[in-house]
């Protein structure tokens, strides 16, 4: 015979509406009794019925996650496209969380830059009671939609005005790697950011600024290149750099694909890493202990994002008028290889 929520009841010693709330993360019940009613819950093994429960409480326990890339038909693979690591780790961060919830998950890629592309299906359908929206390739008036449709959302990755966003403290990140090779002796940095027109461009560059400004150098407009943010723009900047004539001690890169681009075109050239030209990278992924050498990096804690961006988006859909959240997370330097002391 199936276990019944009147069941779980009795095991907690507690009311049938008081397991409900429990079960809809309402934040009205103590933490001893939610812990009680969790452990009665595990100890029988009780599954509830997904669709009395959404008949009841209009919710239907799927949750979406939008990655926002710049096009939908590249291969993340690829050289010249956006790798997705963005994706796969702010994805274990939240898939680990779920794990404490009945919740599921439906996932999509999309590319808010196409003029002819509305919403992502499962935001235009009313299949998720809410949606995680990675990445920040997106304008104004993609968000504008995302709020008409009245579904929860929070933003992983970047900071926006008026909805719920987690992102990591993009100036502090680029202060703390700038003063790092200035710490080591460098003097001669180029600067490879993402798009001129992103705003987390712009706040990049304050970050750098400001750790310049300290040493008493200037930020020279010569010094600093902008790009898409995949491996074969990182490639193509550092060309750029280097036929111009521009010779530095040390690259600074706005992600680790174009960090690994950067020192795709300098291998050609036969300069070596870090012996003649130091290099950072933004982000800690994948790339950067596969590259050779491993490359020092900033972690800008993407799991952890995915953690607290559902903690964030939970909490909005059982609490829909909360104040809006707006959380930054710190970065931190990871010291590897690719970095010299001068």
């Amino acid at each position: 015979m199936a276990v019944t929520i009147m069941d779980v009841a009795k095991e907690a010693n507690v009311s049938k509406s008081t397991v409900s709330l429990v079960m809809n993360n309402s934040d009205s019940v103590k933490l001893e009794t939610r812990i009680r009613v969790l452990e009665a819950i595990r100890k029988l093994g009780y599954v509830p019925n997904m669709a009395a429960r959404e008949l009841t409480t209009k919710i239907k326990h799927i949750l979406g996650l939008v990655f926002l890339t710049d096009n939908t038909t590249n291969k993340s693979y690829r050289f010249d496209a956006v790798t997705e690591t963005l994706l796969y780790d702010t994805f274990n961060g939240i898939s680990s969380g779920m794990k404490q919830t009945d919740f599921g998950l439906l996932s999509e890629r999309f590319s808010a830059l196409d003029a002819n592309a509305e919403l992502p299906s499962l935001l235009k359908n009313n299949r998720v009671d809410g949606v995680f929206i990675v990445g920040g390739l997106f304008g104004d008036e993609f968000i504008k939609r995302v709020q008409e449709r009245n579904i929860p959302a929070v933003i992983v990755g970047r900071n926006y005005p008026g909805i719920d966003s987690v992102a990591p403290d993009v100036l502090d990140a680029m202060y703390k790697g700038t003063r790092h090779l200035l710490e080591t002796g460098h003097r001669h940095i180029v600067f490879i950011l993402g798009p001129e027109t992103s705003p987390v461009a712009q706040k990049k560059l304050e970050g750098i600024r400001k750790a310049l400004d300290e040493a008493g150098l200037p930020l020279r407009a010569d010094t600093v290149k902008y790009c898409d943010y995949t491996g074969a723009s990182g490639y193509k900047a550092m060309q750029v750099l280097w036929e111009s004539g521009a010779r530095m001690d040390a690259v600074f890169a706005a992600n680790d694909g174009i960090a690994v681009g950067a020192m795709r075109y300098l291998y050609e050239r036969k300069v070596r890493i870090p012996e003649d030209i130091s290099i950072i990278g933004y982000e800690q992924s994948v790339l950067t202990e596969h590259s050779v050498p491993a490359l020092t990096t900033i972690d800008i804690n993407k799991e952890r994002m995915g953690e607290e961006a559902l903690r964030i988006l939970l909490n909005r859909i059982s609490r829909r008028k909360a104040k809006t959240v707006r959380l930054t997370l710190a970065p931190s330097l990871v010291v590897r290889d690719t970095v010299k002391k001068r």
